[in-house]
């Protein structure tokens, strides 16, 4: 049976107080920004990247002509061809001793280069093998 007495129910008080407690939570929160990770915006920049190797490997085969995909370490822009340049994030650097191009020819096979991109101190470093043209990508 169901108690109806002084001790069935929370007060106003008490719902106030709650309420102010999650709007301290929820400003908290807010105040902070949006969550973000360094490592991922690596991570999602070497893949991007790995995307566009790969895309240019599909081109050199497809089209029957060698293919390179050049990185400008100075503007940190990279592209295929003669596509559209695509902007790295800011922040982001070229590791020493990175290919800046790599050539992608029409039986698959590529220059074979690493590359390694660098931010904050991680590392992701990608590979391209000489004989099948494939793309790995390493890193955090």
């Amino acid at each position: 049976m169901r108690n109806n007495g002084p001790d069935g129910g929370f007060t106003l008080i008490e719902m106030i107080v709650v309420v102010l407690v999650l709007a301290l939570i929820a400003t908290i929160l807010v105040a902070r920004g949006p969550l973000h990770s360094a490592t991922l915006d690596l991570r999602g920049a070497a893949q991007s990247l790995a995307v566009a190797m790969r895309q240019g490997r599909m081109q050199a085969i497809v089209s029957g002509t060698a293919i390179t995909v050049t990185i400008d370490p100075v503007h940190m822009q990279y592209g295929a061809g003669h596509d559209a340049r695509q902007a790295l994030p800011r922040g982001l650097a070229l590791a020493a001793g990175s290919a800046t191009s790599i050539t992608f020819y029409p039986d698959g096979s590529a220059s074979g280069a690493r590359i390694g991109l660098v931010e904050q101190g991680r590392q992701v470093t990608l590979r391209t093998n000489w004989l099948t043209g494939a793309v790995t990508v390493d890193g955090p």
